[in-house]
């Protein structure tokens, strides 16, 4: 590796991930709670609708958090008020309608009471697909798996970068206290892939880190690879780099 772009790309690590980056950034949500199970559903609906604008993120974010939650995650899970989504057609956040919000809820109800929250639904979830032969039992794979069907849910098993899993898996399971909440014990940040951002591809690309053409999950794991020769333990620490500078440029 070029000397002189590792550094490049360390200098750009830690000037992204820093306190100032989350009031930009839809993390910022999440960082609102200090119970378990209110950062959790926080940070899962709000890396569902991660995508497309990123200031339209934010607003419909702050509207899910004032409005609906009315900023109080759990309980308003456990109370089932979005049941009265069932049957309502109306767009929610771009190509989600509001009952693909119930039907994110419901999946999520029916694991807090389960599991009790959702970091053991992941584990558990990669345990079993480990034990049915599954070669690829990635946390994003099991949260595909919990939440397969509905909506806005990537499926992990049939090439997808799975962007939006990944975002959430980095603030839970990253925890150098900076950005990401890293709440999340059971997993190691060595596990995680860097979430294949627009940005991130583009600069990846324009930095010769890749020469993929297509950004699915064999380009995220290209990319991370190419970290985690840079940052061992913890390889999504890049994905910073590549974003703020994408970010950045436009």
């Amino acid at each position: 590796m070029n000397t002189d772009l590792k550094q490049h790309l360390i200098a750009l690590a830690h000037h992204y991930n820093t306190p100032d980056f989350i009031a930009s950034d839809p993390v910022q949500f999440p960082h609102r709670y200090t119970q378990k199970q209110d950062i959790e559903i926080s940070a899962f609906v709000t890396a569902w609708i991660s995508w497309g604008n990123r200031k339209q993120i934010i607003k419909t974010a702050d509207h899910i958090d004032h409005n609906i939650f009315r900023h109080k995650p759990h309980a308003y899970l456990m109370s089932g008020e979005w049941r009265t989504y069932r049957d309502d057609n109306r767009c929610f956040y771009r190509t989600c309608r509001h009952n693909d919000f119930h039907a994110l809820m419901n999946r999520l109800y029916n694991i807090y009471n389960e599991y009790g929250d959702l970091e053991n639904a992941v584990v558990t979830t990669m345990d079993t697909l480990r034990v049915s032969g599954d070669t690829a039992a990635t946390a994003a794979a099991a949260l595909s798996t919990l939440f397969s069907g509905v909506n806005g849910i990537a499926d992990a098993h049939k090439g997808s970068p799975c962007k939006r899993l990944w975002f959430f898996l980095r603030w839970m399971v990253r925890r150098d206290g900076i950005v990401d909440l890293g709440i999340w014990h059971q997993l190691s940040p060595q596990e995680l892939i860097i979430p294949l951002d627009t940005h991130v591809f583009q600069t990846a690309r324009e930095m010769g880190i890749t020469s993929r053409r297509s950004a699915d999950m064999k380009t995220a794991v290209e990319i991370t690879s190419f970290f985690r020769a840079i940052f061992p333990d913890d390889p999504t620490l890049g994905d910073f780099a590549l974003f703020g500078l994408g970010v950045s440029k436009n």
